[in-house]
């Protein structure tokens, strides 16, 4: 149970997770290892029985930009990708959306995560692809597969830009080779603010997207959007923050090796001196200053290792990780970081 809490602890600020009622707590296990690329992060992991959630609680409290792929290499796993149901075998691959809903549950596992950002992904995987597959048993599937495993055994003896090269090539036929879901309609149950978040956080790199747009994608009057974000300061600066809290965080896991003016535009801000003026406004500091910080910290190994001791912090994950990074009160992590609960 100590070593379910620490790991517990350690995700908090990712999923909701927990040991099935059926599954021995004395029997839990968790490992992996990691390397940190310019865009993505390669993680291979696996562990004993186990249950993880990203519920729209979590999403609305830690808001992130990212999406992975997800091949099973070992055991077995169900989930439900904001009411797509899958069952997962080994070399199955699917594709994650963090920022919609999903559960998991698995008697036991191993597999290899590719994370990256959405804004910066190919077409193809920035659509409806939260959780569509390709079975071990086709031939995407296996091709994608055995990419993805080849990658993680001859990573150590790249280079850093090689390997980023190498992901890229997957991203690239990931994204011609998964299926595309069809525009899935709204249930009426689902809050409107929920159903602004998902719509907004698909649309960060579109300079033009504003009120006008929410409004006609959620099918409601000027009048009940604006009543429905007069709490959070009305609807445009909400959007800028939501903007500006995905800028944050894709700075942080980059390490400050992202330009500025490629991390405004990823987010949809016009010009890298308009990003500024917000982000300065917002956090206190310059975009410069920000990533200075996220270097001097050692980037988001860093990160991994502060939301283990600061899992009470208010505020999202990447501000309350800056306000940390700029008193300099940590020690860093290196490239290939190995843990084991």
């Amino acid at each position: 149970m100590e070593c379910f809490a620490a790991w517990k602890t350690a995700l908090s600020r990712l999923v909701d997770c927990a040991i099935p009622a059926d599954a021995d707590p004395a029997l839990f296990d968790f490992h992996g290892r990691s390397w940190q690329l310019p865009e993505a992060f390669v993680q291979v992991n696996g562990g004993s029985a186990m249950s993880m959630s990203r519920t729209q609680r979590v999403i609305d409290d830690r808001p992130i930009s990212q999406m992975s792929l997800y091949v099973l290499t070992s055991g077995s796993a169900v989930a439900d990708y904001d009411g797509r149901k899958r069952s997962h075998g080994p070399g199955d691959v699917v594709a994650v959306d963090y920022s919609l809903p999903y559960e998991s549950r698995t008697p036991g596992y191993e597999g290899i995560t590719l994370t990256f950002d959405r804004a910066s992904a190919p077409a193809g995987l920035q659509g409806d692809v939260h959780g569509m597959a390709l079975s071990a048993h086709s031939s995407a599937g296996k091709l994608l597969g055995t990419l993805i495993r080849s990658l993680v055994e001859h990573i150590d003896g790249l280079s850093v830009d090689q390997a980023q090269s190498a992901v890229d090539g997957i991203l690239r036929f990931a994204a011609a080779a998964l299926p595309t879901g069809a525009p899935r309609r709204e249930r009426e149950d689902v809050p409107l603010f929920d159903r602004a978040h998902r719509l907004a956080r698909g649309r960060l790199s579109d300079p033009d997207f504003g009120p006008d747009d929410l409004m006609a994608a959620l099918g409601v009057s000027r009048s009940k959007l604006f009543r429905a974000f007069e709490a959070h300061g009305g609807v445009r600066r909400w959007l800028l923050g939501i903007r500006l809290s995905a800028s944050l965080q894709v700075m942080i896991r980059s390490a400050g090796k992202l330009k500025i003016s490629a991390v405004a535009h990823q987010h949809g801000f016009r010009s890298e001196a308009h990003f500024s003026r917000a982000f300065r406004k917002r956090y206190g500091m310059s975009p410069s200053a920000a990533q200075a910080s996220t270097l001097h910290a050692h980037g988001s190994l860093a990160y991994l290792g502060w939301a283990e001791d600061e899992v009470g912090t208010e505020g999202s994950t990447a501000e309350a990780w800056l306000a940390t990074a700029r008193t300099g009160d940590w020690a860093g992590a290196g490239r290939g970081r190995s843990s084991r609960v």
